[in-house]
């Protein structure tokens, strides 16, 4: 799902990539990392835990609308 950046997993999981220390949704349109350096989580709270940042792009903190914008 994240390989394919599909929007309709938003919300079911986030995705934290080790080498950055930041936290993306399913559908983000950064550079795709590389498997050994992503880890899942449930919530975002999960990933900050974890001592990750949210993502300046997709902005995974943040509720969405309808179309999926943040």
């Amino acid at each position: 799902m994240v390989l394919d950046r599909d929007a309709r997993a938003d919300g079911q999981f986030w995705y934290g990539v080790a080498t950055t220390s930041i936290y993306c949704r399913p559908q983000c349109p950064s550079r795709r990392p590389k498997p050994e350096n992503t880890r899942f989580f449930m919530t975002p709270e999960a990933a900050r835990a974890a001592g990750l940042r949210p993502c300046k792009r997709c902005r995974p903190d943040k509720e969405q609308d309808h179309d999926g914008k943040p």
